[in-house]
């Protein structure tokens, strides 16, 4: 496989990501928490959207929700980030990291290994020193 075809595997991994994650997002920003103000006791449909969220916010939102335990997040205004953020994040990490190693790509060289000769280093500082001293001359 090439890299142009790989490189363009890897975007439409991207778009399949945001596909999944964006219109989420939306839903739980918006009617989410339309129904949850409306009915207090309807949460179970956005507390699933939330933990679709926080699914594709792993790992950064195993740590949001260990600060949740802590500060109590989830009930506040910082809720919505607290959720949708990591899904976000992620997304903007991967699509921010195909674009830099699209810019920076991996050039193939070909590696030898030579082996090590301190006799024939020797000889190549007292080549350099005989050259430095002609030069001095």
């Amino acid at each position: 496989m090439g890299s142009d075809t790989r490189r363009r595997w890897l975007w439409a991994l991207v778009a399949v990501q945001a596909v999944l994650v964006l219109p989420v997002v939306f839903i739980w920003l918006g009617p989410a928490q339309e129904a949850v103000d409306a009915a207090p006791d309807a949460n179970i449909g956005a507390g699933l959207i939330g933990l679709y969220l926080l699914a594709f916010g792993l790992p950064w939102s195993v740590f949001v929700c260990l600060l949740d335990n802590r500060y109590e997040l989830f009930d506040s205004a910082l809720g919505n980030l607290v959720v949708a953020g990591p899904a976000v994040f992620n997304l903007a990490l991967t699509a921010g990291l195909l674009w830099w190693s699209g810019r920076h790509p991996v050039v193939e060289s070909d590696w030898q290994i030579e082996e090590y000769d301190p006799d024939e280093e020797e000889e190549e500082e007292e080549e350099e020193a005989e050259e430095e001293a002609d030069r001095a001359r």
